[in-house]
């Protein structure tokens, strides 16, 4: 259902008596790069650096990240958000049910969306996730 070449699947979520959906950043005519994550994860933390370096790149170019932080209290991500310095927006608060719309069962676990909202990439780090860029953006 979201594999690649797929239309995304929107959600929405409650945090802060706020609701924030994924299509307020997705299928608006920007690549988005969603990073799904969370505090106690150490590859995810390992990860955020090279999150941040491409946001950092290609952001005037028009990406647009999004931090999804997973499976734990909006304070532990906060936390995290603060002492990385995290720049681009995060969606707080996920449950299993909407990571299970996207198949996720483990994190880190990045998706990659076209401007249009459809599935280009996923599980995509490091190099293999500059490598993606730089041929988008090139």
């Amino acid at each position: 259902r979201t594999s690649e070449g797929t239309m995304f699947k929107d959600f929405a979520v409650e945090c802060d008596d706020k609701t924030v959906h994924l299509s307020d950043y997705v299928g608006r005519g920007q690549y988005v790069l969603a990073d799904f994550w969370a505090s106690w994860c150490g590859p995810c933390l390992r990860e955020i650096p090279n999150v941040i370096a491409v946001y950092n790149k290609y952001k005037d170019c028009g990406l647009k990240v999004l931090g999804i932080a997973v499976w734990e209290e909006p304070d532990e991500s906060l936390k995290v958000i603060e002492k990385k310095k995290i720049p681009y927006p995060q969606i707080l608060n996920v449950s299993e049910e909407i990571t299970g719309i996207y198949g996720i069962n483990a994190v880190p676990h990045t998706i990659l969306f076209a401007p249009d909202g459809t599935i280009i990439a996923r599980n995509i780090y490091g190099e293999e996730l500059k490598e993606k860029l730089a041929e988008i953006f090139k």
